[in-house]
């Protein structure tokens, strides 16, 4: 009961308060846990199934519970030893023990014998990480031994070249993937999902969240994709991939970070950091 009275509370908080803060894309055992604030966190909404292990780039981040290991986030793999991550993710997470990264993952409920899972040593937020704005909303995650990059179904992910400094135009068609929600509140996806979303200019989506407290609470950092009614990520896709192409071959443009609350809401963007603000600083901590 004082869970439920707790979730009511927070719900009510985030549609009371401006339209900039929103519940976690984090799952709902995570937020009754007591420990973590509202924070962003993002499903896909409206995504379709895809091809098994035709994404090997992404991983399910996932967290100890007393049943288990569970979804938490997603993410990508940089290289066998690192992943690329949102901080929220993993702020004020002192045991990481409690985390475990599973790559060639794609039925949650299932086995296929394509799983890597892998312990974490220990994570790297961005210093300049803000938790309540999300600025600078990046992470790496050290894995305590490497993942076998070898096999079809985990691959490093393609990041832009180093001379791009800007968003993808406005209107360029992306995907976004994970296990996230399907409906605002519902539960996690057994299988990964993916959604195209088109690329919403920064000052259309600042348009979209400017509010009387926070007149500019889109970054230069940020990206924005999406507004389409009834597609979008949702609660469990926080930290997962926003990118072009496919496969081995797909480049990866923005990490899950936050949306308003509830999901795939027309007009209001999901938000993205963007990764090529950030390749100096992850060229200079991957290990």
């Amino acid at each position: 009961m004082n869970k439920l009275i707790t979730l009511v509370a927070l719900v009510a908080c985030a549609f009371a308060a401006p339209q900039r803060v929103v519940l976690p894309r984090l799952p709902y055992s995570v937020i009754l846990n007591g420990k973590y604030r509202l924070i962003p966190d993002e499903r896909i909404v409206g995504g379709t199934e895809v091809v098994p292990n035709s994404l090997p780039f992404q991983i399910s981040l996932q967290r100890r519970s007393f049943s288990g290991f569970s979804q938490s986030c997603g993410g990508s793999i940089l290289n066998e030893n690192t992943i690329l991550n949102a901080a929220h993710c993993v702020e004020g997470i002192n045991d990481v023990t409690i985390f475990r990264v599973v790559a060639g993952e794609h039925d949650l409920s299932q086995v296929s014998g394509l799983e890597q899972n892998r312990d974490v040593s220990s994570y790297l937020m961005h210093p300049d990480y803000e938790g309540s704005t999300f600025f600078n909303d990046i992470a790496l995650i050290y894995l305590t031994t490497p993942l076998d990059l070898s096999v079809p179904s985990a691959k490093a992910v393609n990041l832009p070249p180093p001379a791009t400094e800007f968003d993808p135009p406005a209107g360029t068609i992306t995907t976004v993937s994970g296990w996230g929600t399907t409906i605002y509140g519902g539960s996690i996806s057994n299988v990964l999902l993916s959604i195209d979303v088109p690329i919403v200019s920064d000052a259309d989506c600042n348009a979209a969240f400017a509010g009387p407290f926070d007149p500019n609470p889109i970054f230069p950092s940020n990206l924005c994709a999406g507004g389409v009614g009834g597609v979008d990520s949702c609660q469990g896709d926080s930290g997962g991939p926003l990118f072009t192409g496919t496969g081995a071959d797909a480049v990866q443009h923005g990490i899950v970070s936050w949306g308003r609350a509830p999901c795939a809401v027309a007009g209001y963007p999901g938000v993205y950091t963007q990764v090529s603000y950030f390749l100096d600083w992850i060229a200079a901590n991957r290990r």
